[in-house]
């Protein structure tokens, strides 16, 4: 055991001596003068520049799509309670119920009011959503005033299937979270 020890000691004054050595070898002063890399300053001051940038540009994005994907769901929200509107009105006409005209009625009301909303919304929206909710709102003020003329049939289907078509387009051309 004693020649374990007395390694152990030897390799501790080695250690020693060559911590000392390395605090004595840097412990000297450093000769010359300091002078700032200009070109490298530069560099890094752009690099930081274009970082903050490309941050503030991602959380722009960012912000943006979320306002999408909100307009997007209140749209499709909005457009199932027209769609109910308008599906009261077809069950009261389809059964001669007393209150067809006033189903008619809210269902234009509801109609007229859901391409309304459409067409507030467009402005903000990217080109090819915003077609889709022009059309939309077309077909919808049609649908709207074949109603109240008191049309019936094929017609009132053709249009109903035509906003089917545009919400469900639309559906699908709207970004998910």
């Amino acid at each position: 055991m004693r020649a374990g020890t007395e390694r152990a000691a030897l390799l501790g004054a080695a250690a020693a001596v060559i911590g000392l050595a390395l605090v004595v070898g840097c412990s000297a002063p450093v000769e010359g003068h300091p002078q700032e890399n200009r070109a490298q300053a530069a560099e890094y001051a752009a690099e930081v520049t274009s970082s903050m940038a490309a941050a503030s540009s991602s959380q722009k994005v960012a912000d943006e799509l979320a306002a999408l994907e909100a307009e997007c769901a209140l749209f499709l929200t909005r457009a199932g309670d027209t769609i109910d509107s308008y599906n009261a009105f077809i069950d009261a006409a389809n059964t001669d119920a007393a209150d067809a005209g006033t189903k008619a009625a809210q269902a234009v009301g509801a109609l007229r009011s859901a391409a309304d909303r459409a067409e507030e919304a467009r402005p903000a929206l990217p080109s090819d959503l915003a077609g889709l909710f022009v059309d939309y709102a077309a077909t919808y003020r049609d649908l709207a005033s074949a109603v109240e003329s008191g049309e019936r049939g094929d017609y009132l289907n053709t249009l109903a299937g035509r906003g089917d078509e545009l919400r469900d387009s639309i559906r699908a051309a709207c970004p998910t979270s």
